[in-house]
């Protein structure tokens, strides 16, 4: 006999039991009468199986957690491989910290050093640490009285910069910028000719000792260690968002009072204070920096300036051109240079053109070259004429020069252009271009010069009439204030020959009659007429020299007019 249990839940999990026993022998007995006794022992299995699948619907006091190891009971005799099989792999969760774009994001929003995004000819870019740039010097800055940049010193300068860099945030710093540069609309637009693509004006100030000074933008770029794009963006969206915000003041007071205050907690605070800092709207795309080096026309157009083989912008059939390297040509062999006593082709050996080009394509650029070659080219008129029955083209006529150590030895054009590896076209520009610029500068000189001697020959001639004797107006019978040369020159042909041997005299050049006159006449000079005032006394002047007078009077062949005699004589 098996002990009874008093638990209660014990003798209702027994009555099940038996219940089911009872109607089990029940159905077996009944089936007996009519079937085997191997129908029974199956029928007998699955009316087990069917107490084992009930009994956990009442589940004991004394059973474990739902979902327990239950191998033991099953007759699993290997824990271990069923705990293997039951185990998942953890999730790994990100850490957007510790990504590699985002390091050297955090790194860039601190102004340190960074390698950028960006390649150039494929290899990383590392962008240096942001840095305060050199002062502004400018002349204008110091002039203008709204500019303050020498008011800061370079300790106010670095303390600005630490405190932008070190005490701020990236959102920080935009709202910085925005502040301290003024948007103002385009009052002068200097594009006249075209459409201007400025749209605002930028003034930019720093805050300086808790005082907001306005300086250039040069000085406030090196300050802040900034760049020009970002600040013109910044500011740019600050504005909008200023003017937005003042639009929507009104509409936000008028709907403040139907809202019940509430309390804040801390955690929606810190939400708001994100969300206001975060910029609304999808990220915007960087702008891409154009980098003129790597353009396919640019890198072409660089190594046809360093002689090497390139792809020529022309097309023919359709078809592009590759252009071969620069390489030196064949030597001049003409009997008639060997010949000529003034060609030295001859003279000059291969190791000496190797020379010769290699220094011209690997030592020099491209504007040397220009001035190598027009330096070796001479321009002379042009002396004969081979077509004299039509008009020729040529405007001058060339002399080609080799260098053999210093010495300038002329050759042939075939010798000069195989030599230097270039085209005749290029050397006929060149030193055409540059015996232009010479004649316009000789030119210039010549102006130049002609303008001083002109002034300085006009002040020798003033000085020369002013030295003249002359007589009043009153002596003469005029009462207008003008003065008379003394009867020494009966006309101006002798006043101009005078001056004119003067001239001879003094080593300078003399004017020519008609601008003598004209000074002559500015001066408001005259030549006195003995005819019309005979009764003018010249002893009386004090200016007429007796000696000059008698010499004047020996040349003239007759006695001038004497000096009044008194009364008494």
């Amino acid at each position: 006999m098996t002990p009874q249990s008093t638990d209660p839940q014990s003798l209702r999990l027994l009555g099940c039991t038996t219940s089911h026993q009872v109607s089990s022998d029940h159905l077996q007995v009944g089936d007996g009468s009519r079937k085997s006794d191997g129908a029974s022992k199956k029928r007998s299995h699955s009316v087990m199986t069917a107490q084992t699948q009930m009994i956990p619907q009442f589940p004991s006091p004394n059973a474990g957690p739902l979902g327990a190891d239950t191998s033991a009971k099953n007759g699993n005799t290997h824990p271990d491989r069923a705990g293997a099989d039951s185990k998942k792999p953890k999730a790994k969760h990100a850490d957007p910290s510790k990504w590699k774009q985002n390091k050297q994001k955090q790194l860039r929003m601190e102004g340190k050093a960074y390698a950028s995004k960006r390649k150039k000819d494929g290899e990383l870019v590392t962008k240096q640490p942001r840095a305060v740039g050199p002062r502004c010097t400018s002349n204008a800055c110091k002039k203008a009285s709204n500019r303050l940049c020498n008011e800061i010193n370079e300790e106010a300068r670095k303390r600005v910069f630490e405190e932008f860099w070190q005490h701020m945030n990236w959102t920080q710093r935009k709202q910085y910028v925005a502040r301290q540069v003024d948007c103002d609309p385009v009052e002068r637009s200097r594009a006249a000719g075209s459409q201007s693509r400025r749209s605002v004006s930028l003034r930019y100030h720093l805050m300086v000792d808790g005082k907001r000074k306005q300086v250039c933008k040069n000085m406030f770029l090196t300050t802040l260690g900034i760049g020009e794009w970002s600040v013109l963006n910044w500011a740019q969206k600050g504005g909008a968002k200023n003017n937005e915000s003042n639009e929507n003041k009104p509409e936000k007071r008028q709907a403040v009072p139907q809202c019940p205050r509430q309390i804040p907690s801390s955690s929606t605070v810190s939400n708001t204070v994100e969300g206001t800092q975060e910029p609304e709207g999808p990220p915007r795309k960087k702008s891409r920096v154009a980098r003129p080096l790597t353009w396919k026309q640019n890198r072409q157009k660089q190594l046809r300036m360093e002689g090497k083989s390139y792809i020529s912008k022309r097309k023919k059939d359709g078809i592009t051109i590759t252009k071969a390297q620069r390489a030196i040509g064949p030597r001049c062999t003409s009997s008639a240079c060997r010949r000529a006593s003034n060609r030295f082709c001859a003279d000059f050996s291969e190791e000496m053109r190797n020379e010769l080009f290699t220094s011209f394509w690997q030592r020099m650029n491209w504007p040397q070259r220009k001035i190598y070659v027009a330096e070796l080219v001479d321009c002379d008129p042009v002396e004969r004429t081979r077509a004299p029955w039509t008009q020729s083209r040529r405007s001058v006529s060339m002399r080609y020069h080799l260098l053999a150590g210093s010495d300038r030895r002329q050759v042939c054009k075939k010798m000069f252009l195989s030599t230097l590896g270039i085209g005749e076209w290029s050397v006929l520009n060149w030193a055409q271009n540059s015996s232009k610029q010479d004649d316009s500068e000789e030119n210039g000189k010549r102006q130049t010069q002609r303008k001083s001697r002109k002034a300085s020959e006009h002040i020798f001639l003033k000085e020369f009439l002013e030295s003249l004797p002359k007589v009043p107006s009153y002596c003469c019978g005029t009462t207008i204030s003008k003065l008379y040369l003394e009867p020494v020159f009966s006309n101006m042909s002798e006043v101009y020959r005078h001056y004119y041997n003067h001239c001879l005299e003094k080593m300078t050049a003399p004017l020519s009659r008609q601008v003598f006159c004209a000074v002559f006449k500015k001066m408001d000079l005259g030549l006195w007429d003995p005819k019309k005032d005979q009764g003018c006394s010249f002893g009386a002047t004090g200016n007429l020299f007796n000696e000059l007078w008698e010499e004047y009077c020996l040349e003239r062949g007759a006695a001038g007019p004497q000096p009044e005699k008194t009364g008494n004589q």
